[in-house]
């Protein structure tokens, strides 16, 4: 497959995180998908990610990923994105505070016979803290 369809995969999987699409999400998951998150010290597998999905869009309403750079060369294609929602439910532990939230990643994933093996992700996890009040401003 080449890069451009890889670029289209990787599309049509934001879409569907954004609308909460777990069926389709999980078409386009291989059956031994990894992901490999900051912070986690082991991969989520194909079902405890999706889990996260629907923890993440229970924790914020309105949860939007938007790409705003894509670049591909072989099997991986590298996400720029900038995720927002507003936090309505409880994220780790921590209470709903209405805040409006925004913030950055960047995402790796390897894409084999159409489907997305593999993704490496990081994102600005102090600065979604901060926004929802668990952080002091000036660290």
């Amino acid at each position: 497959m080449n890069t451009e369809n890889n670029k289209i995969i990787v599309k049509h999987f934001v879409d569907a995180h954004n609308r909460q699409d777990l069926k389709k999400l999980g078409e386009l998951l291989a059956p031994d998908f990894k992901a490999h998150l900051t912070g986690m010290d082991q991969p989520l597998n194909r079902e405890g990610y999706l889990q996260g999905v629907r923890i993440a869009h229970q924790a914020f309403s309105n949860l939007i990923f938007t790409i705003q750079d894509l670049i591909a060369e072989g099997e991986k294609v590298v996400a720029k994105i900038q995720a927002q929602g507003k936090h309505t439910g409880e994220y780790m532990g921590i209470k709903p505070t209405g805040n409006l939230v925004k913030f950055d990643g960047i995402i790796i994933r390897r894409i084999v016979d159409g489907k997305v093996i593999e993704e490496c992700q990081t994102d600005d996890h102090l600065s979604l803290l901060r926004q929802i009040g668990e952080m002091p401003k000036g660290l």
